[in-house]
């Protein structure tokens, strides 16, 4: 993984996601997928949803910081 894409982000940031509609969704940043090239797909992070008690993967490109 490029080293851009590591100093991005640290555990417990906060950031929006953006979902396929283009709508934001609050989250904080827990890491980044270090298995990702292994399937063929991009850069990607783990990402837990607190208001809606879920987590995911989703592809780095789609994290923003959240200033609030």
């Amino acid at each position: 993984m490029s080293d851009a894409i590591e100093d991005g982000f640290k555990e417990g940031d906060e950031v929006w996601v953006q979902d396929a509609d283009g709508n934001r969704h609050p989250g904080v940043f827990v890491g980044y997928n270090e298995a990702a090239g292994w399937f063929g797909g991009g850069p990607s992070a783990y990402v837990v949803h607190p208001e809606a008690h879920q987590a995911e993967v989703v592809s780095v490109f789609r994290i923003t910081p959240r200033d609030e």
